[in-house]
């Protein structure tokens, strides 16, 4: 096993040669939940247990503050963990919740520094594709043992496993596809396209109304994989298009088992993505995620393509913002029209050996993931929740993604190991690179990533 100090080294490095978020990428998933009767509390009705039952003994314990490090930035979910606070700190007066939001961009530099400097926060959340190093340096706690997992259901347990200790549990389940403003749809008359030929006349149409058929915000670079993640995954991984399911593409180029060079599948991913350069909105590049999300929003821009937490991101800036979900369309067979799905992740606990700090950071986990907060959670942050019972009835675009799934047009990602940090900070900025470029480049694109995965190996 590594030492802290090497895999903190190690971590940072990654970091400063390239910082993305991990919103969708990384880790193992599974299967989405399907939707439940209405049976749980409303957000505003979930309130804490009876006094008696509470251990708020202020005598019995000495103040504590807990810092949770997070990467919430949009106001639902922001809501949602100012309930859970307020739930925490009304049963248990001796516990100081701190908030410690960062943006994706930055929260992993910001973790490492703080765990180098014996400052960790208790409550943490990371790029999803560095947590086996945090796990092989003993960072995180091991909640395999907590009572409150059975609210979750079994398979988004189990996904969440990594190196034989349950990590995190995840609290909702996300899909990666196209979201675009109904209203603006309907207005101008245009029917959802299930093929490539009819997306790009959708784009056409739109451009020509003057409205931005793709808002984007790739200055935040995590928002750029999040656009070539469905596209990528379904050719490379899901083996549509005509291709073979490869679920070990990650793995064998990582290891040099396989190249880029000649790997049709990927070829066809990333001209796919070149090919949608046109109608992606003015200066893409330099565009933030906010201003993007807002021009969906009100309606200036159509669409955005990238996973189910951008309906939140939305509806936080235009609650009254009629937000759809379709499959991004891939060829003109409209069986290759299909959402990539898998589950999202959750807070992890840091692995302290200071006990009425862990046994505080574990009261928290306990309102956490309490059947009212999964509730909550899902109605404030607008998430499809993995908790048992939770009604997701009151938001349409929820049905539409799992109407997919229930009439067989999705595949599930469950199960495949993706890059590590280090692979995806050269992944990331090479698609970025040669996206940029005045004409597509498949070799010259393919020959560096191979040139690049090899000098990681050595």
């Amino acid at each position: 096993m590594r030492t802290r100090n090497k895999v903190i080294a190690l971590l940072l490095a990654g970091v400063l040669t390239f910082s993305l978020a991990g919103c969708g990428a990384g880790g193992n998933d599974s299967a989405p939940a399907e939707p439940a009767a209405d049976t749980a509390a409303e957000p505003e009705e979930a309130g804490a247990p009876e006094a008696e039952e509470a251990d708020t003994g202020s005598d019995e314990h000495e103040p504590v503050t807990v810092v949770w490090l997070n990467q919430y930035n949009e106001d639902g979910i922001i809501k949602w963990t100012e309930w859970v606070k307020e739930q925490v700190e009304s049963q248990y007066p001796y516990i100081t919740l701190d908030m410690q939001t960062y943006s994706a961009d930055e929260i992993d530099s910001i973790l490492l520094t703080k765990i180098a400097s014996d400052d960790a926060p208790q409550i943490f959340s990371c790029r999803t594709a560095s947590i086996p190093e945090y796990v092989d340096a003993g960072y995180v706690y091991d909640l395999s043992n907590e009572p409150w997992i059975g609210n979750v259901a079994e398979s988004f347990v189990q996904s969440a496993v990594v190196n034989g200790i349950q990590v995190y549990v995840p609290m909702d389940t996300n899909y990666s596809g196209i979201f675009y403003n109904k209203d603006v749809f309907e207005e101008n008359g245009l029917e959802i396209p299930e093929t490539a030929d009819e997306l790009y006349a959708v784009c056409d149409a739109l451009k020509a109304k003057g409205i931005e058929p793709f808002s984007c915000g790739f200055g935040e670079l995590w928002t750029l994989e999040e656009y070539f993640f469905p596209i990528w995954m379904t050719y490379c991984v899901g083996g549509y298009g005509g291709f073979d399911a490869n679920r070990a593409w990650f793995t064998d180029l990582e290891a040099g088992n396989t190249t880029f060079t000649g790997d049709e599948a990927f070829a066809a991913a990333f001209s796919t993505l070149y090919a949608l350069r046109d109608y992606f909105s003015e200066d893409p590049m330099t565009t933030d995620w906010n201003t993007a999300l807002g021009k969906v929003a009100t309606g200036e821009g159509a669409m955005i393509c990238n996973g189910s937490w951008t309906i939140d991101g939305i509806l936080s800036i235009n609650p009254d913002a009629n937000i759809g979900t379709f499959a991004i369309p891939l060829t003109n067979d409209v069986a290759d029209t299909v959402l990539v799905e898998g589950p999202g992740t959750g807070p992890m606990c840091f692995n302290t050996e200071d006990p009425e700090l862990l046994d505080a950071s574990l009261k928290v986990f306990e309102v956490m993931y309490s059947p009212e907060s999964g509730q909550s959670y899902a109605e404030l942050g607008n998430k499809i929740s993995t908790f048992k019972n939770a009604d997701l009835s009151f938001n349409p675009a929820f049905g539409d993604m799992q109407a997919y799934s229930a009439d067989g047009l999705s595949w599930s990602k469950g199960g495949v190991t993706q890059f590590g940090s280090e692979g995806y900070n050269i992944f990331d900025s090479r698609v970025q690179e040669y996206l940029m470029k005045d004409s597509l480049d498949i070799e010259g694109l393919t020959a560096a990533l191979d040139s690049d995965f090899a000098a990681m190996r050595n």
